[in-house]
């Protein structure tokens, strides 16, 4: 009868051993080892479907999940997921619901959170339009500063837009800041700082703002990555005083502020936008006259309501009605009138 493989080497190490009582604790070694790895592989082989479904749940929950994706793909150039994201948004007339948690006590919080500040900058200094031309580097005058040129309020079936355009960059969970993204920064001499080339669309929609009696307040600018990576874990640490897991508080936090290196105020771009009588970032800031004339207004200057009320499922960001990001008078003109998301924009026309 033909002998085993384990029979195999309980004979080669112990004939070897005999032969030289020097190579006796190297045989047994050996031995040991030579049959973990049979019976590890015999182990393996007869459980393969078993351990091949559990590496597929693990790559499709980092490859899917809202808060691990933009890590995962990023260190391992995986994108598959969210090419499959965009040829569902682009072909289906279904909403993509963000899905509820389960815990009660999460979905309470995220009720309240609804209502509350989402990324409320707790000790940010606020800047007003006298504020900006006093300290803006050099003079000047508030009636020097004209309407913007009328815009084409029409479809972008005229327009080219170019994918490689600072202004139309997209930046959320499923796509950081590219490493090789390069910005200048402006920095007004009250400590007010963000993409210098936005400064002059800034001033003049304020301007305008001012005009119809109505006194835009900006309160939350440009943020480093260390700035923003507080704010996230402030955030994650007060999730988890309410009694959520560290998992459950990430999740909750990854909705209602971005995650680090993922946000467009980590590059000057993007703008949190109140009022004087109405300072806190607060839902109910949309309610304001000046809520209300930055939504219909700001596009004329190249501003974009960046998380729209109605579009959570696609930016994966609850409804913030105070922060505005710059993508050029082209671009926001379009989206204002085909009532566009960034995200939604770029699976039409880039």
């Amino acid at each position: 009868m033909e002998k085993t493989f384990r029979q195999k080497i309980l004979t080669y190490f112990t004939g070897a051993a005999k032969k030289n009582r020097l190579l006796k604790y190297p045989c047994l070694a050996g031995m040991f080892l030579a049959l973990m790895f049979y019976y590890m592989g015999m182990h393996f082989q007869a459980n393969g479907k078993r351990y091949a479904s559990m590496f597929f749940v693990v790559v499709f929950f980092m490859s899917s999940c809202s808060f691990s994706f933009a890590v995962f793909a990023e260190h391992t150039g995986f994108t598959g997921a969210q090419e499959t994201y965009s040829a569902i948004v682009e072909t289906s007339d279904v909403s993509l619901a963000v899905v509820e948690p389960v815990n009660p006590v999460v979905e309470e919080i995220l009720e309240e959170g609804s209502v509350v500040s989402a990324e409320h900058d707790v000790g940010a200094e606020t800047y007003t339009l006298d504020d900006l031309l006093e300290h803006h580097g050099h003079d000047h005058d508030m009636d020097s500063y004209e309407e913007p040129a009328g815009t084409e309020q029409g479809t972008g079936t005229e327009l080219a837009f170019d994918n490689a355009d600072w202004r139309l960059v997209l930046i959320n969970k499923q796509h950081p800041i590219p490493e090789d993204y390069d910005f200048k920064l402006g920095t007004f001499t009250s400590g007010m700082r963000c993409d210098e080339r936005v400064i002059e669309d800034l001033l003049l929609m304020m301007q305008a703002a001012k005009q119809e009696d109505l006194n835009l307040v900006v309160r939350s600018p440009y943020r480093t990555s260390d700035h923003q990576e507080d704010n996230f874990n402030d955030r994650i640490k007060s999730y988890m005083r309410q009694g959520l897991s560290y998992m459950e508080a990430y999740k909750a936090t990854s909705r209602v502020i971005t995650v680090p290196g993922c946000s467009e105020h980590e590059v000057g771009l993007a703008l949190d936008i109140t009022s004087d009588t109405f300072i806190p970032l607060l839902q109910g800031f949309a309610e304001t006259e000046e809520g209300e004339w930055l939504e219909a207004h700001c596009h004329e200057y190249g501003f974009i309501l960046r998380y729209p009320s109605g579009k959570e499922h696609i930016t994966g960001i609850e409804y913030e009605p105070w922060h505005f990001r710059y993508v050029g008078r082209e671009a926001a003109a379009v989206m204002k009138a085909e009532e566009l998301c960034l995200e939604e924009f770029w699976d039409r026309y880039l």
